[in-house]
This record gives C-alpha cells, structure tokens and sequence, in this order.
C-alpha cells in the first residue's frame, strides 16, 4: 500500500516543477552570465525582463500592484530568489514560470534577470504555470477553477485524474470546479477579493442562483466571516420549499450515469427517463461562457 501511494505522489505536477526549477539566490546586482552556474543540458542566461514574453496559457489573471511593489523591494535589497524559466520560440524568449517576479524586476527597474532556458512543450505551459502557482498559493479561488478546467479540457482528465496530478483530495477538486457554477457577479466578487474560497463555497450550497447573489452581497456589506456565511446559507438552504410527495427513487444506472455526465461536464446533470422509454436530460449552466463550455466538451468529443 505504501508502495503504491508512492508512485501515485510521484506522478504529481509537483515532481515535473521540482524537475524544472532548481532554486538557488542570485544577486541581480553583481553577477554576471559568466558567473552563473552550469548545468548539463540547460542554458543559463542573462535576460532584460522587458523583452520576455509573458506565458501565454498563465493561469493567474491578477496581479495586485501592491505585491508587486513589495517583491519589487525585495528583490533589489536581496535578489532575485529563483531564476525565471523560459522557453526560445520563434527567436524570442516566453515565461515558463515566474511571471511575477518579471513583473516585480520590470518595476525595479533592473536591465536583466536570470533565466533557465529549458525545452518546454506548449501541452507543459499550462501545467507548469499552475503548479507553480499552486506551491506559492497564489491564485485566487475562481482562477484556480479555471485552470482545473482548462487541464481538464486540453488533457481530457477526469476529475479523479486531475486530483492526482495536481496533489490535492478529489473533493477539494470537485468543491474548486463547483465555484464555476456560481453567478458571474459572485466569482468576480471572488476574483477582486471581496469574498473568499471559504464563502464561495458556502454560497455554491445554496440552490438558487438568486439567493446566492442575495447573500453574497449581504456578506460583503456586512463583513461576515465564512462561518457566518455558512450558517446563513445553511439557513437559506434549509428554507427551499418541501415536495408535498415523495418522488420514487431513481433507477441505479440513471444515478451512475448523471453522476459520469456530471464529472465529465463539470455541470448539474439530470436524466428523465418515462416509462415509454423516452426522456431527456437536463444540464444546468448560469452563464454563456459556462454554456460555451459545455458544448465544446459535447461536441470535440
């Protein structure tokens, strides 16, 4: 047992970033290209940040100039930490990993910073630039969902895949995933940092859309705490109307299959099935980007 569970950790994202990234200090004031160190198969190089091309596929999308500004410091008082990993493509050098602290050596105003030029594919680009984000804990809630479902859509994981790449418990994947169902105005809310993880997934265990808005802002209004948050949606929850009648239970095989087109599509999914063997299936969205979604997973099959 123990022997399995160490090949499955090896099977990480983490394992490839440890691979890529050797971290070491490099003070940007007094060394020079000569007096880099070597290693066998990569090239190391001193590059003006203002030419390297951002990662393409980088799963951050914002970068909070204050942070910056402090990195910016830092870097200038003790340099930089790790090299940048780049890749040359097309005569030009593109971030790998560490887009910020380019961002923070441009805001210093330094002429060049270390870089390890390694071969990277452009199917890695996107693996890489979340690790890398994920060790560091840099993402916000909604831009690590999307970058869940982004690998899961180009590699064509399940979530049970995912899981085991990225190193974390399948539920906490499926509870990440889940904040895509919410409303637009709640995962920018998330986005710009005025709600958490903690409240988002709170406000994803209220069923209507409009409640959850409604809390969302009464959460932000009031300074509440994701333990007030869950009890309020736990109340709001618990107050959604009761069937009058017990509705039969569903065949066993028609459990199995929404919970597969559930996984699959990352979506609420229901199968009606009528006793003229006739039905339909219903799949939820709450936004034209999450329909979008939907349909190039259905039809790039």
């Amino acid at each position: 047992m123990a022997e399995n569970t160490k090949k499955k950790a090896a099977k990480g994202l983490g394992k490839g970033l440890d691979a890529l990234m050797r971290p070491g200090v490099f003070d940007v004031t007094s060394r020079t290209p000569s007096a880099l160190p070597e290693v066998a198969g990569e090239r190391i190089l001193m590059l003006n940040p203002e030419a390297i091309r951002p990662n393409p596929k980088q799963p951050r999308r914002v970068f909070d100039e204050d942070s910056l500004a402090e990195l910016a410091d830092s870097i200038l008082k003790n340099g930089i930490q790790e090299p940048l990993i780049v890749r040359q493509i097309n005569g030009e050098y593109q971030i790998v990993c560490g887009e910020r602290r380019c961002r923070a050596a441009v805001m210093a105003g330094l002429n060049e910073v270390p870089a390890i030029c390694r071969d990277v594919s452009d199917m890695d680009m996107l693996k890489f630039g979340l690790i890398e984000n994920i060790q560091r804990e840099d993402l916000n809630a909604i831009e690590l969902a999307l970058a869940y479902r982004q690998l899961m859509e180009e590699y064509d994981w399940t979530q049970e895949r995912l899981s085991e790449e990225v190193g974390k418990k399948r539920a906490t994947v499926a509870n990440t995933l889940r904040l895509l169902q919410l409303p637009e105005v709640i995962q920018k809310h998330v986005s710009d940092g005025f709600l958490s993880m903690g409240h988002a997934r709170a406000l994803a265990s209220i069923p209507s859309s409009e409640k959850q808005i409604a809390l969302a802002r009464k959460i932000i209004a009031n300074g509440l705490s994701v333990r007030q948050a869950e009890q309020m949606a736990a109340t709001v929850a618990n107050k959604a109307p009761q069937q009058k009648t017990a509705r039969p239970s569903k065949l066993p095989h028609l459990v199995e299959l929404e919970d597969k087109l559930r996984r699959r599509l990352g979506a609420k999914v229901a199968v009606k099935h009528q006793e003229n063997n006739r039905g339909r299936i219903e799949i939820e969205y709450f936004s034209l980007e999450e329909l979008d979604r939907i349909l190039y997973i259905i039809t790039n099959r």
